[in-house]
C-alpha cells in the first residue's frame, strides 16, 4: 500500500517578525495537492510564550476544513520530558506523546488510548531537521522540516513540515501523528 504525505504550515504573524514577541501559533494542514485538511489554533498566554517558549504550557484547537472539531492538545510546562495528551473532537482521550530522556537522539513515543505503545518518532542529532516514525524498529514514514526561505527563517519562527506516513493509518493514529508533528515544532524549532 502507498504512503500518503501531508504538510503542516505554521502562519507568520508580523508581531514576532517585527517586534519580537511570541503569539499564539497558528498552522494549517494540507493534503498532497495542497487542499486545506485542518486548522490548528494555540491558546496560552503572553508570559509564557515569552519567557518559556518551548516549554511553556499549552492548550491547542484543531478543527477540519468543515469547521468541525477534530482534535483538542493539551500540553503541562517541561523543560525536558514534554508530554501533550491528544483528545478528538468530543474530547474523549485518544493517548499522548512523550518525549523519552536519550543523549544521542531526540525520541518520542506515541502512545494509544491505553497507554500502549503505537509508534516512535526518532531524530538524530546530526540531522536536525528530519524524525524517522518507526513502528516495532521499522522506518514508516518521516517529519520533515522544510526550509522557508531566508526571511522567515531568520525573523519568524514560522515552520513547514512535511509528514509521510502509510496510507493504511487513519483515524487516531494520523491524529496522533499530526499532533506528534505540532510538538515537534514547539520543542525543538520555537526558538
Amino acid at each position: 500500500m502507498a504512503d500518503v504525505t501531508f504538510q503542516i504550515k505554521q502562519h507568520k504573524e508580523m508581531a514576532e517578525i517585527f517586534l519580537g514577541w511570541e503569539t499564539e501559533n497558528k498552522y494549517t494542514v494540507y493534503d498532497d495537492k495542497l487542499r486545506t485538511l485542518a486548522e490548528a489554533r494555540e491558546v496560552s498566554n503572553w508570559l509564557s510564550r515569552n519567557f518559556l517558549r518551548g516549554a511553556r504550557p499549552f492548550e491547542m484547537d484543531v478543527w477540519d476544513r468543515n469547521g468541525d472539531y477534530l482534535m483538542f492538545l493539551q500540553k503541562e510546562f517541561a523543560f525536558l520530558l514534554h508530554r501533550m495528551e491528544v483528545r478528538d473532537g468530543q474530547r474523549k482521550y485518544l493517548g499522548a506523546i512523550q518525549r523519552k530522556f536519550s543523549l544521542f537522539q531526540r525520541d518520542y513515543i506515541i502512545e494509544d488510548a491505553l497507554h500502549r505503545t503505537l509508534f516512535q518518532i526518532v531524530g538524530p542529532f546530526y540531522w536536525p531537521w528530519t524524525f524517522y516514525i518507526m513502528e516495532n524498529g521499522v522506518q514508516r514514514g518521516e517529519i520533515r522540516k522544510r526550509w522557508s526561505g531566508f526571511f522567515t527563517e531568520a525573523f519568524s519562527d514560522a515552520d513547514n513540515f512535511t509528514v509521510t506516513c502509510p496510507a493504511a493509518w487513519e483515524g487516531p493514529r494520523r491524529l496522533l501523528l499530526m499532533a506528534a508533528t505540532l510538538l515537534i515544532d514547539f520543542v525543538h524549532f520555537e526558538q
